[in-house]
């Protein structure tokens, strides 16, 4: 019974997914069709800017489609460190960046760019914020499957039931 109510959960995981992506997929296709119509260079940019939110969550997807329909993630303990080691390189500059943009923010007069700083900033603190709490459940949420191995999804066990 347990089992059934896990892989029901998983397909309806899977379904919800694929419609999210479809979702993503005509945000991209409007957000290609309207850059290549508009002449305003802020319209453009934040289309642009769209396009790329759209094209990072449909890549994200396609990771979560992958681990629940193909093979978990593997990860060693040195992988993992490595992994952590680039996420909090990147925070560092998301950072650095951050100061930077404030600086420039609290100079700034101009309502668009005031704007566009805003927005910058807003992104880069739940960026950080989003690493920080993926870096941390996965070191602490790992589900040790060897000595040497960490897996994050379904085992070949698993799917294989």
């Amino acid at each position: 019974m347990k089992t059934e109510k896990l892989q029901a959960n998983k397909e309806a995981i899977i379904g919800k997914i694929a419609d999210w992506r479809s979702v993503e997929d005509r945000n991209i296709e409007y957000a290609t069709t309207a850059i290549s119509k508009t002449k305003n260079p802020l319209t453009r940019t934040m289309l642009q800017a769209l396009k790329l939110e759209a094209e990072k969550r449909r890549l994200i997807q396609q990771m979560i489609l992958d681990i629940m329909e193909k093979e978990a993630v593997n990860l060693s303990p040195d992988e993992l460190g490595e992994l952590s080691a680039h996420l909090n390189r990147h925070m560092e500059t998301e950072e650095e960046a951050a100061l930077l943009g404030k600086e420039a923010f609290e100079k700034s007069e101009l309502a668009v760019p005031r704007y566009l700083l805003s927005y910058l900033l807003d992104d880069l603190q739940r960026h950080n914020g989003l690493l920080r709490q993926f870096d941390g459940k996965l070191k602490n949420a790992s589900i040790p499957t060897s000595t040497t191995s960490r897996t994050f999804g379904p085992s070949r066990a698993t799917r294989a039931a």
